[in-house]
């Protein structure tokens, strides 16, 4: 009896041992490790530079913590190694469960059940073979936290060097702490993407293929990383190695070739097609060795994609363009503004919605629409639907015309090409109160159609006696408004007085000009020249008289000699 309780005591304490021991080098962080590493060699740290401070500057997590993951841990694909921190439980037995830590020797030594190698195997033949060594309880294995170390990136990257990184973090994950991210503009990428070398020990290097591992997911193109690897980048030679895709696919453009490429693969990797792109037109261009002559072929891609037909090989150089369906039912649209019943923004039918369909929809105008004010803008754009310059615009105007001589014409030219707007000629007045259908004008996607409020005055201004805004009178004459104004100026030039539309802008007469309203009425001034201005008028046509006086001579003798 003495010797079995002090048997069980012994494996008690032995218990207790293992758990004190777990738990103590658990709570050693990797600087503590090193630390008393380098006291042990005589190693200074500061001897071991910069790579040491960025790697130590990157494992800022408390021992044990949680490693960022990209989903849950597949125990077929995870291999185990020195570092690994796992949960151990016995139901039954165990109260709580233990932390045990894979030793850099790789092996995992579990209380009262003996020591395992594990490293290099997959945690689902580990959780095996613990479960398998204890035959009167089924114990629990659970992985706690993934291991980290260091590993290597050299190549096309802006920060070479050794990182560390986790035994869940796949080289596309590395490569961007080494500013090698695949996420970086195609055009501006100098690295490549579908030829990264992954180099490990004991085994053949291996290629990394980024891009297909985003278009099809498999993990063997994109592995997760061991201790020790060392990643290689090399540049991205599109001069050497490319096919070009185009057409309907999400990201046209030209991409890296790799032996063993297909066309449909090739399609998936510029991210698959677009809602309008047709599968059964898809031209493959091929050059010859000299890039003398090109041949095409065009093949109906739907049975592929559907596992039907087995996919088609690609050559370097080869050109992928996918045909595309353009659906022509586009977002056309006009707004109406101002004095309609209902406002608001319309959906129209190219070449067929009418200025009196929009305008009846909207309800009709209000009672106070100004129908001679009201307008149609529209966005000025070249035929390719870029919107104009008018600066350039005016320059192209001029480079051949010949009607352009004087100063004179030119200035005035730039002054109606700087006014130049996108207003569209139409009389609503004629349209919508003369029945005139010419008027009726067909509108176009992004037209605006205004209809401002009267303001029931016409504008006095020039030389009267109180410019401002005068109520407007149905049918008054010039006459009318120049009293309502207060009459003529002393210095007024009434013979020359002007009526300037509203909408148009446009300078008429007072004779036989209708005036509405938000017209404006200009009365210039009667200029008073000096005596000299006269003088000299008269001598510049005594200076003429003379000229033609003494050539009609001239002319004379002549014809008098013969």
């Amino acid at each position: 009896m003495k010797n079995g309780k002090a048997s069980r005591q012994r494996n008690g304490s032995r218990t207790a041992a293992w758990m004190v021991a777990t738990v103590l080098l658990a709570s050693l962080s990797p600087g503590d490790l090193l630390s008393q590493t380098g006291s042990q060699t005589g190693i200074d740290r500061r001897s071991l530079g910069s790579t040491l401070e960025r790697l130590s500057s990157q494992e800022t997590r408390p021992p044990g913590s949680p490693v960022p993951l990209e989903g849950v841990v597949d125990e077929n694909e995870y291999v185990v190694g020195p570092g690994d921190i796992f949960s151990f439980l016995i139901p039954g037995v165990t109260v709580f469960p233990l932390q045990l830590v894979v030793s850099p020797e790789g092996t995992l030594a579990i209380p009262n059940g003996g020591e395992f190698t594990v490293h290099g195997r997959t945690l689902r033949s580990v959780k095996e073979q613990i479960r398998s060594s204890f035959t009167a309880a089924r114990p629990s294995l659970t992985l706690l936290t993934p291991r980290t170390f260091v590993i290597t990136i050299l190549g096309v990257v802006e920060k070479p060097g050794s990182y560390v990184a986790s035994a869940v973090t796949r080289v596309d994950k590395a490569l961007a702490l080494a500013g090698a991210s695949p996420s970086i503009d195609p055009s501006a990428r100098r690295f490549s993407t579908r030829r990264i070398v992954l180099r490990r020990t004991g085994i053949p290097d291996r290629i990394v293929d980024l891009e297909r591992f985003y278009a099809f997911q498999r993990t063997d193109d994109n592995p997760f990383l061991r201790e020790g690897d060392l990643v290689i980048v090399p540049p991205r030679a599109l001069d050497q190695t490319a096919v070009s895709v185009y057409g309907g696919v999400q990201a046209p453009g030209q991409y890296e070739f790799r032996d063993g490429d297909s066309l449909v693969a090739l399609i998936k990797i510029a991210q698959g097609l677009t809602p309008i792109a047709d599968p059964t037109v898809v031209e493959l261009t091929r050059l010859t060795p000299d890039g003398s002559s090109a041949t095409s072929f065009v093949y109906d891609i739907t049975p592929i994609i559907a596992g039907k037909s087995p996919d088609i090989p690609i050559q370097n150089k080869d050109r992928i363009v996918v045909r595309e369906v353009p659906d022509r039912r586009g977002d056309f649209k006009v707004v109406v503004r101002g004095e309609v019943k209902f406002p608001g923004t319309y959906p129209i039918t190219p070449d067929s919605t009418r200025l009196s369909d929009i305008i009846r929809r909207a309800g009709g105008f209000t009672e106070l629409a100004s129908l001679p004010m009201a307008e149609v803008e529209r966005r000025q754009t070249t035929p390719q639907g870029v919107p104009l310059d008018l600066s350039r615009e005016a320059l192209l105007n001029l480079r051949m015309n010949d009607q352009l001589v004087t100063p004179e014409e030119r200035a005035y030219y730039d002054l109606e090409a700087t006014l130049r707007r996108g207003t569209v000629s139409v009389d609503f007045v004629a349209l919508f109160e003369r029945g005139d259908t010419t008027n009726d004008i067909l509108l176009g996607d992004g037209d605006v159609v205004f209809v401002p409020a009267s303001n029931k005055t016409v504008y006095v201004y020039g030389q009267v006696a109180r410019p401002g805004y005068v109520p407007y009178k149905e049918g008054a004459n010039l006459r009318y408004y120049i009293e309502k104004a207060g009459g003529y100026g002393d210095e007024a030039d009434a013979g020359n007085s002007r009526i300037i539309k509203g909408k148009t802008r446009e300078w008429l007469g007072a004779s036989d000009t209708v005036i509405e309203p938000g017209d404006y009425i200009w009365v210039p001034k009667d200029i008073k020249y000096p005596t000299a201005y006269y003088l000299n008028l008269v001598s510049q046509a005594a200076s003429f008289i003379s000229v033609v006086l003494s050539m009609t001579v001239i002319i004379l003798q002549i014809t008098g000699s013969n």
